[in-house]
C-alpha cells in the first residue's frame, strides 16, 4: 500500500531501541548524516553516534522537534533459548507496551513517518516461502518457534495500520529474517544461530558443535545492511507497507557453521549432534518487493557478512 510517495531527508530522527543490536547498527550507519540523532533506550548510558540520548520512560518529555522528524522502532525485549518459554508473558507485554508508546508520541506530535522492525515470524508455520505479497489470515497461528515474540510483531504491523488510518502515520513495517552482526550478545548462552556460530568459531579447540538439523535452510542478514536499508527507507515519503528484509537466500546451517570457521581463520572440523533435530527444515524469504524498492541495493551473503562480525567479536567478545 502507497499513498502518493515523495523523497526527501528528516532532520531529525529518534530511533527506540537505539542500545540494542539491530538499534547499534543503525545509529552507526546514521551518525553524521542528521542534523538531530536522538537515541532512546531502556538504560541511562549515552549511544555513541548519537546527539542526544533518553529514557523511553522520558520520551514525552522532549523539546519541539523539527518538521521533518522520522521515528525507528527497533525496540523488543530480547529472550534466550534457556529462558524462552518462562519469559512468553514478559516478551508479549513489554514489546506491546513499548510499540503503544511509540505510536501514541508519534501522534501526538504529528510525526508521520515511522519504519519500524518486524519479523519473518509473523508468517503462518505453514508457509513454504515467506512471501511478503500473499495474504494470510491474521488469525492463523504465525511461526510457532517464536510465539508471544511472533504475535507482538503482529500487533506493531496492526497498530501501524490504526495510525495511518486515524492519524496519517506512513510507517514501513520491515519483516527481518535472521540479522546477524557487531553489537550482538557477548553470551554464547543467550545468543541465536549466527551469533552463536561467530562465538563458537573463536573459541580454543579443535572441534565446531552443531546441534540440531545441520541440513535446515535458513535465511540470514547481515546487521549493517539491515541498517543500510532503514537508512535509506528514511528518503521516502508516504509509503506504508510491510516487506520482508532477508538476503533472499538461504543457507544450510551446516554451511553457515563452515563460513563463520572460515572467516575466524581456524581449523575447525564440523561436529554434528542432531539428537535434538525438529522445527520446520526450510525457511525460505522472498524479497522481491525489497528489491524493487531499492533496485541499486545488494544484500551481502553470509560468505561477505561474516568476516567483519567475525573481526568485531574478536575485539569485543
Amino acid at each position: 500500500m502507497s499513498t502518493s510517495p515523495t523523497s526527501g531527508a528528516p532532520e531529525c530522527v529518534i530511533v527506540v531501541g537505539a542500545s540494542g543490536f539491530v538499534g547499534r547498527n543503525i545509529v552507526d550507519a546514521l551518525s553524521g548524516t542528521v542534523e538531530q540523532l536522538v537515541a532512546v533506550t531502556g538504560q541511562s548510558q549515552d549511544v555513541p553516534g548519537s546527539t542526544s540520548t533518553v529514557r523511553l520512560a522520558g520520551l514525552d518529555a522532549l523539546p519541539a522537534l523539527p518538521r521533518r522528524t522520522a521515528i525507528i522502532h527497533v525496540a523488543a525485549m530480547r529472550y534466550n533459548a534457556a529462558t524462552f518459554r518462562a519469559d512468553q508473558p514478559r516478551i508479549l507485554d513489554e514489546n506491546l507496551r513499548i510499540t503503544n508508546a511509540v505510536y501514541a508520541f508519534a501522534a501526538a506530535r504529528g510525526i508521520t513517518e515511522v519504519r519500524q522492525a518486524s519479523s519473518a515470524a509473523v508468517y503462518p508455520s505453514f508457509f513454504d516461502v515467506l512471501d511478503d505479497e500473499r495474504p494470510f489470515t491474521w488469525n492463523d497461528w504465525p511461526h510457532e518457534g517464536e510465539a508471544a515474540y511472533a504475535w507482538s510483531k503482529r500487533w506493531g504491523e496492526i497498530i501501524a495500520e490504526h495510525y495511518r488510518r486515524n492519524h496519517g502515520v506512513h510507517t514501513l513495517s520491515f519483516r527481518l529474517s535472521n540479522p546477524y552482526g557487531p553489537y550482538d550478545t557477548t553470551d554464547i548462552t543467550a545468543a541465536h544461530v549466527a551469533t552463536a556460530f561467530a562465538l563458537r568459531a573463536l573459541e580454543h579447540g579443535p572441534d565446531f558443535l552443531v546441534r540440531g538439523n545441520p541440513d535446515a535452510e535458513r535465511d540470514f542478514v547481515y546487521a549493517g545492511d539491515v541498517a543500510e536499508v532503514f537508512k535509506r527507507s528514511l528518503a521516502l515519503e508516504g509509503h506504508h507497507d510491510s516487506l520482508n528484509l532477508g538476503n533472499g537466500k538461504t543457507i544450510t546451517v551446516r554451511a553457515l557453521a563452515e563460513a563463520a570457521v572460515a572467516a575466524s581463520g581456524q581449523e575447525k572440523t564440523i561436529v554434528v549432534d542432531n539428537s535434538a533435530s525438529g522445527g520446520v527444515a526450510v525457511r525460505r524469504m522472498s524479497t522481491a518487493k525489497l528489491q524493487r524498492l531499492f533496485p541499486d541495493f545488494v544484500l551481502r551473503s553470509p560468505l561477505e557478512g561474516f568476516p567483519p562480525t567475525i573481526d568485531w567479536y574478536r575485539r569485543h567478545a
